[in-house]
């Protein structure tokens, strides 16, 4: 049980290093298989560059979700995928377990999702595609759906949004953006018109994270439709989703 413990310690202690850290700071690995393939990049598309043989030893330069990046004794550098790690011992010990960690979850670039809910009494269906500039900072494009009882809304926005804490379990963010929306009247209704209006939103919600790279998303989002009448329209959308980090 002892050594269970202190294997599973040693996987987070590996799993949790900061892409940050100062070559010095690099813990060493050794290989315990006969052999490990190190591409040249995250990805099981690129190339093979170099193969690790057995006891020979490794620096870990940093870690993107499930792919680690290392250094052999001849200054070759190369990634391997993380279910690599069940060859892998640390000091002697062996390590037997993988998982996404908390600093993946933050780091993570690119974001894709579906999320459903309401928008002024209409069911709404959206997608979902982001960009994280830094942990804080992120972009997002999305397409949704109304469909309403009166008539039917095509939704199209970009937004910039923002997380100040990203590190809670829970974490909030707010965001503003710019769009269309354009709103198509049911036949019977002969005299209505279709019509497209500019959107200026502001946006509150929370994503926590689920298991491995899925995070539970819900939103709040007031949005003004500029429109040609002697009024602008509020609108008010609430929704709830998942989506998949990479």
């Amino acid at each position: 049980m002892l050594t269970y413990i202190r294997n599973i310690c040693l996987l987070l202690v590996l799993l949790c290093l900061s892409p940050l850290l100062q070559a010095n700071d690099n813990p060493s690995l050794r290989i315990d298989v006969a052999f490990v393939e190190l591409r040249s990049g995250p990805s099981v598309g690129y190339p093979v560059v170099s193969v690790i043989e057995k006891n020979e030893m490794v620096s870990v330069l940093l870690k993107r979700t499930s792919w680690l990046k290392v250094k052999d004794k001849r200054g070759v550098e190369g990634w391997f995928h993380e279910d690599d790690l069940l060859g892998l011992s640390q000091n002697g010990q062996a390590i037997d377990a993988t998982q996404i960690t908390e600093q993946d979850v933050i780091n993570r670039q690119f974001e894709a999702g579906v999320m459903y809910g309401d928008l002024e009494g209409a069911n709404f269906y959206n997608l979902f595609a982001g960009y994280a500039f830094t942990p804080v900072f992120s972009a997002e494009l999305s397409a949704g759906k109304a469909l309403g009882s009166i008539s039917d809304s095509d939704v199209f926005e970009v937004m910039l949004l923002s997380h100040p804490i990203p590190d809670l379990l829970v974490v909030p963010y707010i965001g503003v953006g710019a769009g269309v929306i354009n709103t198509e009247p049911h036949s019977v209704l002969a005299d209505t018109e279709s019509r497209r209006s500019t959107l200026m939103s502001a946006a509150a919600g929370v994503k926590y994270h689920l298991a491995r790279n899925f995070i539970l998303r819900a939103e709040y989002k007031l949005s003004l439709a500029l429109t040609d009448r002697d009024e602008n329209e509020e609108i008010q959308t609430w929704k709830i989703g998942f989506s998949v980090f990479f």
